[in-house]
């Protein structure tokens, strides 16, 4: 690669990381617009990194040189036009309309334009690490966690009423305008490089077609998933020591019954209670003489009882 390529593709991959970083941090207030700044910037670097090497030639990435006048790069736009001959190019769209909204400096504070901007957002992120990796062979993936790829959000539905008390008319009427323009663009493109649906349902479902999300097992059919143990407090699982066991079964049982400890060892022995630690717990604390602790509730009463 050139040297100027190098660098171009260097920043550019530092400004989708730095998006992606404000965006997911939700301390952040300004995260909205900086989001739109930095994911603008990394796409205008990347494409003209692209351009560079295609042509080799550096007049790829510039306008003809004014008298007199320094020479400047070409726009985010003129680089899209110049990749996507297509205009309605679902890629070029995407980036183009999240441009639209950075160029809209006066209406960024508006955070509730969060709502209807996400899901180009998400779709952009993906765009974005898919020509890195079919333009230069660079996986991002590999750099950074894939938590950090999905962008975070907590949003509801905007109520216009209280949108326009708050912000006023003018605000009101850009927010009605682009969500009305996103959403026939959604419509006529219906391509998930353009917009990415962020509501996700779980649910059991018998085909996995209905699911947004499923679960499968990993290479050769083997799960690679690692099992967390959480601890549990023993003195709510297993309640009772022995002499509260035998207690609570002698008031169950009729009068004049004998049930002692030989009957409840015996019980344990049969049943090969202990041991497992569904019906069992044993203090390791206190050595080998700990305590036997048993939930009863969790036991077959009768069954002991007629045993």
């Amino acid at each position: 690669m050139k040297r100027l390529s190098r660098q171009l593709l260097q920043k550019s991959q530092e400004a989708f990381l730095l998006s992606l970083e404000i965006y997911n941090k939700p301390t952040i207030q300004y995260r909205l617009e900086s989001f739109c700044f930095f994911f603008t910037n990394a796409w205008e670097l990347l494409l003209k990194a692209y351009l560079l090497e295609g042509t080799k030639s550096e007049k790829s990435i510039f306008y003809p040189k004014e008298k007199n006048k320094p020479r400047k790069s070409i726009t985010l736009r003129d680089a899209l036009k110049r990749i996507f001959h297509n205009e309605k190019d679902p890629v070029r769209k995407n980036v183009e309309d999240i441009a639209d909204l950075r160029d809209s400096a006066t209406h960024l504070v508006v955070s509730e334009l969060e709502t209807i901007y996400v899901g180009l957002f998400q779709a952009g992120v993906l765009n974005y690490l898919e020509k890195l990796k079919e333009w230069f062979g660079v996986n991002v993936a590999d750099k950074i966690s894939p938590a950090m790829l999905s962008l975070i959000f907590d949003i509801g539905k905007v109520n216009p009423v209280l949108l326009r008390k708050k912000h006023g008319r003018e605000i009101a009427d850009f927010f009605a305008n682009k969500a009305n323009e996103i959403e026939s663009n959604i419509s006529s493109l219906s391509d998930k490089k353009y917009c990415i649906s962020v509501e996700y349902k779980l649910a059991l479902v018998k085909n996995p077609k209905d699911a947004d999300i499923t679960l499968s097992s990993g290479p050769q059919g083997k799960f690679s998933g690692t099992v967390i143990e959480v601890p549990k407090d023993p003195s709510l699982t297993h309640p009772y020591r022995q002499i509260d066991c035998i207690n609570q079964v002698k008031a169950k049982i009729a009068q004049g019954i004998v049930f002692n400890s030989y009957d409840f060892q015996a019980i344990l022995h049969k049943d090969k209670i202990r041991g497992n630690n569904k019906y069992h717990y044993r203090y390791k604390a206190f050595g080998s003489n700990s305590l036997i602790i048993i939930p009863l509730a969790r036991y077959n009463r009768h069954k002991m009882i007629e045993e």
